[in-house]
């Protein structure tokens, strides 16, 4: 055991599930107990002082609260009344769409079918000009989500906002000097930020994230960063990941990095023994907990969470509970040691969708293993209607009434979203651990074959203020309940801020409003709150008369009605409602959890583990008093202690 920890300390990999089996449990469970020793908090920690992040070009000048914005923090404190902000530094194919003429994938003219930030990536540099695909790439950037855009939103009471991005835009070259990049950044000229990073995709660097931070920052917007897209490709067959990949390795949770990604993606990675896991981990400590830093330290406050990884492994089982507890709760308290002082006002958001770690499992983490975070770790709940959920399958029709109560504490809808219920059966928002429904949207697709296979305004105005209507009462049910009288329930993110329909980023035009011509034919145009409130669907809560005091009232004229559904020649699929694309099917019959079980061997590890926390805390009282820079000399005469020494600090 202490050869096969010795070894993962020296590459750098222990607290990950790295190791075969059953040594991971083992290494992990020791690493967590050496972390909370604060043994290796100045390890982790390690950056490159050198490096610097570019300021932003946007004069920070911040305005007064909208009129919304306040009447929402007098009536609704602390509540997050907010928006996704999807398809702008990550692609996803359903986003983008061109009704008539010619389609370009190099300008987001798509007529459907995969398609990827890494493609896209590829359909521009196949062009031949590198400086043109960079101006592409700094159109949508600048212009996806305009100002206009930004002061509507603010009008309509946002106040805060999920930004999805992809880890390339903080990779660089310095990160790992050996792995060849196919376009370095030069540094010179209005690109100079620009480059094409190894594993093929161009990066902006974080000059215009950071531009979009103070947009938000000047106009009220609390900002939540979400790592929609990680090194390696960390779910399959999912455009949001920057990659479509399959589920094996390699990929973010086996493999090395430089065996490339799975579905034939090859990469110019480095053959010296780097994870995409040790990928992931670096960016995240060296790059982005730094420029978190960096931001709130020029605009105090502006990023308040940070979400580590947006749905790991969804509806898929090739990543362990292990390997997703590396890259969610372990690197969470990593995060959070990093920040330092700062850890007090910024989150750690915690996603789920794997197969091998359901909400119960998470739950019982909480619990178990890192009570200490309860005001630092916040979950984050997708809920979804456009598949399944609220549907009486014998009448084909969907219930508004059950879309309003759907996961209220009490209510006979309680346990309609299956994995929300996991948490609720656990107990952990009662007790105060705070939760967000981080994506949610009006689409209904179970509808769309009974409406010409489009949204209509009458079911998207009443599927949109069905689910605010429960998202407030969440609000009230959990007031109080968290740290310093706050609601466990955070607040909402509508997915998505706007679409793509017949965007055109070449820079040449550079344009394509959000309430572009066609549009209604567009049949994903409901995901867009920006298209919502133009049309008067997504009212503030002002016009809505929504207050805590009034709400209740409110459900005979919001919370009635049903929606044909299923219209369909095919057989009806009985599927349980709500939660993430596919994640009612990961489960048994009624939502049942896979079974696990313990082997002799497993426990074995555990005692393994417990017996090298022993004999660390028996190390640490003959070096009581010594700094950590004199730990090497105070055990020169001890090898064995050098060693469990070597991997306590990493």
């Amino acid at each position: 055991f202490m050869s096969a920890l010795y070894e993962a300390a020296t590459a750098r990999q222990p607290c990950r599930a790295a190791m075969p089996r059953p040594w991971s449990d083992a290494v992990r469970v020791a690493c967590l107990l050496i972390l909370a020793s604060g043994a290796a908090s100045e390890h982790v920690c390690t950056a490159d002082q050198g490096f610097s992040f570019p300021g932003p070009t946007v004069e920070r000048k911040r305005q007064p609260q909208t009129q919304e914005q306040a009447w929402m923090q007098t009536h609704w404190p602390g509540y997050k009344n907010g928006v996704s902000l999807g398809g702008h530094f990550v692609i996803e194919n359903w986003m983008f769409f061109r009704n008539s003429g010619v389609r370009d994938p190099a300008n987001l003219q798509l007529k459907g079918g995969n398609f990827d930030n890494l493609m896209w990536s590829e359909a521009l540099l196949a062009k031949g000009d590198v400086e043109r695909a960079y101006a592409t790439l700094d159109c949508h950037l600048h212009s996806f989500y305009s100002d206009e855009d930004l002061d509507e939103l603010a009008a309509y009471g946002v106040n805060a906002v999920r930004i999805a991005v992809g880890y390339w835009i903080f990779d660089d070259p310095t990160l790992y000097p050996d792995d060849a990049w196919v376009h370095p950044p030069s540094g010179v000229g209005k690109y100079g930020a620009y480059g094409v990073n190894p594993d093929g995709f161009i990066t902006s660097g974080t000059g215009l994230l950071t531009d979009l931070v103070i947009r938000m920052w000047n106009r009220n917007i609390e900002v939540l960063l979400d790592m929609h897209a990680l090194p390696g490709c960390s779910s399959p067959h999912q455009s949001y990941a920057g990659v479509w990949c399959e589920a094996h390795a390699p990929n973010t949770w086996n493999g090395e990095a430089h065996d490339g990604i799975s579905g034939g993606h090859t990469v110019h990675r480095q053959d010296d023994g780097k994870t995409w896991s040790d990928v992931a981990w670096k960016i995240a400590l060296e790059r982005v907990v730094p420029w978190i830093k960096f931001v709130n330290g020029i605009a105090p406050g502006a990023v308040v969470g940070y979400e580590l990884i947006n749905e790991p492994d969804i509806a898929a089982s090739d990543a362990s509970a292990n390997q997703v507890r590396s890259l969610t709760t372990d690197l969470g308290a990593s995060v959070l040691a990093c920040l330092g002082d700062m850890a007090d006002h910024v989150w750690v958001g915690i996603s789920t969708a794997a197969k091998n770690v359901p909400a119960s499992l998470l739950s019982d983490d909480y619990l178990t293993k890192y009570p200490a975070y309860k005001d630092k770790y916040v979950s984050d709940i997708h809920h979804y209607f456009a598949w399944a959920g609220c549907i009486d399958y014998n009448a084909k029709t969907f219930s508004v009434q059950c879309a309003c109560e759907s996961n209220l504490p009490g209510g006979p809808r309680e346990s309609e979203d299956v994995e929300w219920s996991r948490y609720m059966t656990k107990g952990v928002f009662d007790q105060g651990w705070r939760f967000y429904v981080g994506e949610w949207s009006a689409g209904l697709g179970t509808a769309h074959n009974c409406q010409n296979g489009l949204p209509t305004l009458a079911q998207v105005k009443s599927t949109w203020t069905a689910q605010k209507w429960g998202y407030m009462n969440q609000y009230l049910h959990y007031r109080g309940k968290a740290a310093g009288g706050q609601s466990s329930f955070v607040g909402d993110y509508y997915w998505n801020g706007r679409m793509g329909f017949n965007w055109n980023p070449d820079p040449d035009v550079c344009a394509g409003p959000s309430s572009a011509t066609h549009y209604a034919e567009f049949s994903n145009w409901d995901w867009s709150l920006l298209r919502l409130i133009r049309l008067g669907i997504a009212k503030p809560l002002s016009q809505l008369g929504w207050t805590p005091e009034t709400i209740a009232a409110k459900k005979g004229e919001t919370c009635v009605g049903t929606i044909p559904v299923l219209c369909a020649a095919e057989p009806v699929q009985h599927v349980q409602g709500g939660g993430q694309p596919g994640m009612s099917r990961l489960y048994g019959e009624n939502g049942s959890e896979p079974a696990r079980s313990t082997s002799a061997l497993q426990v074995t590890s555990m005692l393994c583990a417990a017996a090298l926390c022993a004999s660390f805390i028996a190390l640490r009282r003959r070096l009581s008093g010594a700094r950590s820079d004199t730990l090497h000399t105070a055990t020169a005469d001890h090898p064995d202690d050098e060693a469990l020494l070597t991997a306590a600090r990493a």
